[in-house]
C-alpha cells in the first residue's frame, strides 16, 4: 500500500524472488505503480475506503496476503480498519495496536521514551496562543505538527522554527486555519549533520530480525525535511536505544527510530518514531543487504534466522528531490559543492532508478512535468 521510494524497494525486493505483489495506491505520485514486478495495479483515489477494502479482500480470497502501509496515510487506514484487515492480511504491525498508537503519539512520546530510559529534546504541548510566549522554551524552538506528512503537503516544510512570539503565533495561527495542531520542542544547536537514524524489522516473537543505522545527509526542505541522501554509518548505541525503545511496548513489525545526538552533552535524544519504512529504505533492500525476504518470511509464519546489522558504508539517493534540495541551498547560498557529487560515486542505492526496472523512472518524469503544468496554470490564474 503506497509505491513511492520505500513501497517500489519493498515491491522490487519481493517481486524479483517470485512474490506476487499487488500495489494499491491512494494518489498518481506513486510512481512505483509502474514497476514491472507490481503484478496487480489498484489506483484508488478520492479516500474510497470502501475500494481499498475491497481490493485487499478481493486478493485475499485468492491466496494469503501480507499487507504493508508505507506512509502514514497508510498506517492511518490500516489502523482505522484494524479488526476487519486482521481478518484478511498479515500486517507488520504489532497486534496490540495501542502499541502502534503508543509510538505515533507525539504528544507522549517523550513519556513512553523515559519510561524506555531514551532521552528527549524538551517538549511542551501548546493549547493555545498563549502558551507560545510562557512555556518552558527558550527562543528560538520548534513548532512541529502531530500530522507531520500532511503538514508537509500543505506547507512544504516539516517544522517551523520560531525566533519569537510574533513568528509562533503566525505559525500557530496558519496551522490552526488549515485544521493542524501543534506542539513546542527545543531547538537542538547545530543538529543538522547529526541526526541519526534506525530501520529495522522487528519479527513477531520480538527479536529484531534485521537493522540498518546511518545518518541524514542532506534533506529537503533543508534544513528540516526528509533524507534525499541517506548514509549507512553503523552506530551501536543509536541501534541499541533505538530497540530498547521499541521493546519497551512490545513493539513487531517494520519501524523507524530517529534521534539526534545533542553537541552540548554528546547525548542521544530521540526526535520521532515512524512505525513504516523510511522514504530511504530503499538502502535496506539492495543488492547489498536485503531485508525484504526476511521481514517477509516472518510474516508469512516461517522460521527465520536474523540478518547481522547491516555495517558496510552505502548511501541511498534520491536524485529528483535531491536537486530541488541543491537548488534551494544554492538560493540561500548556502551550498557546499564540495558536497555536492561525493555521494553519488561511491556505493549507492539509487530511490528510483534500477537497470531492471526502468519504468518508474518515466512515470515519475511525467508526473513530475505534469505538477510543473498545473503549478505554472495556478499561478497565472491567481495573477
Amino acid at each position: 500500500m503506497g509505491l513511492q521510494p520505500a513501497g517500489l524497494a519493498l515491491a522490487r525486493s519481493l517481486g524479483r524472488r517470485g512474490v506476487h505483489v499487488t500495489g494499491i495506491s491512494f494518489e498518481r505520485a506513486d510512481f512505483g505503480l509502474a514497476s514491472r514486478y507490481v503484478r496487480t495495479r489498484r489506483l484508488i483515489l478520492d479516500g474510497d475506503h470502501a475500494a481499498v477494502l475491497e481490493a485487499i479482500r478481493a486478493a485475499a480470497a485468492r491466496e494469503p496476503v501480507v499487507l504493508v502501509p508505507e506512509r502514514d496515510a497508510h498506517v492511518d487506514f490500516v489502523l482505522r480498519h484494524w479488526d476487519e484487515l486482521r481478518e484478511v492480511a498479515a500486517i507488520p504491525l504489532p497486534d496490540d495496536r495501542a502499541a502502534t498508537e503508543s509510538l505515533r503519539d507525539k504528544k507522549g512520546l517523550a513519556e513512553v521514551a523515559g519510561k524506555a530510559g531514551v532521552a528527549v529534546p524538551k517538549t511542551a504541548a501548546v493549547e493555545s496562543e498563549e502558551d507560545l510566549g510562557s512555556g518552558p522554551l527558550a527562543y528560538p524552538y520548534l513548532l512541529k505538527p502531530l500530522e507531520s506528512e500532511r503538514y508537509a503537503d500543505a506547507f512544504s516544510e516539516k517544522v517551523v522554527v520560531v525566533e519569537n512570539t510574533e513568528q509562533a503565533v503566525a505559525a500557530w495561527r496558519r496551522a490552526q486555519d488549515a485544521g493542524f495542531d501543534l506542539f513546542a520542542q527545543e531547538l537542538v544547536p547545530g543538529s543538522n549533520d547529526r541526526i541519526m537514524s534506525l530501520f529495522t524489522y522487528v519479527g513477531r516473537s520480538g527479536t529484531p530480525v534485521a537493522s540498518v543505522v546511518g545518518r541524514k545527509v542532506r534533506q529537503g526542505p533543508p534544513a528540516f525535511g526528509a533524507s534525499t541522501i541517506f548514509a549507512v554509518e553503523f552506530d551501536e548505541e543509536v541501534l541499541e536505544a533505538g530497540l530498547r525503545l521499541l521493546s519497551s511496548v512490545d513493539y513487531c513489525g517494520f519501524a523507524h527510530v530517529e534521534l539526534v545526538r545533542d553537541p552540548r552533552d554528546r547525548e542521544l535524544k530521540l526526535l520521532e518514531v515512524n512505525t513504516r519504512l523510511p522514504v530511504w529504505g530503499g538502502v535496506a533492500m539492495s543488492r547489498y543487504y536485503d531485508l525484504g525476504p526476511a521481514a517477509y518470511a516472518d510474516l508469512c509464519g516461517e522460521e527465520v534466522e536474523p540478518l547481522p546489522p547491516f555495517r558496510r558504508n552505502v548511501t541511498w539517493t534520491y536524485l529528483a528531490k535531491d536537486l530541488v534540495t541543491l537548488t534551494r541551498l544554492a538560493r540561500g547560498r548556502r551550498l557546499d559543492l564540495r558536497r555536492v557529487a561525493p555521494p553519488y560515486l561511491g556505493d549507492h542505492v539509487p530511490a528510483v532508478r534500477a537497470r531492471d526496472d526502468l519504468a518508474p523512472v518515466g512515470a515519475l518524469i511525467r508526473w513530475g512535468i505534469g505538477r510543473a503544468a498545473d503549478n505554472v496554470g495556478a499561478a497565472r490564474r491567481s495573477s
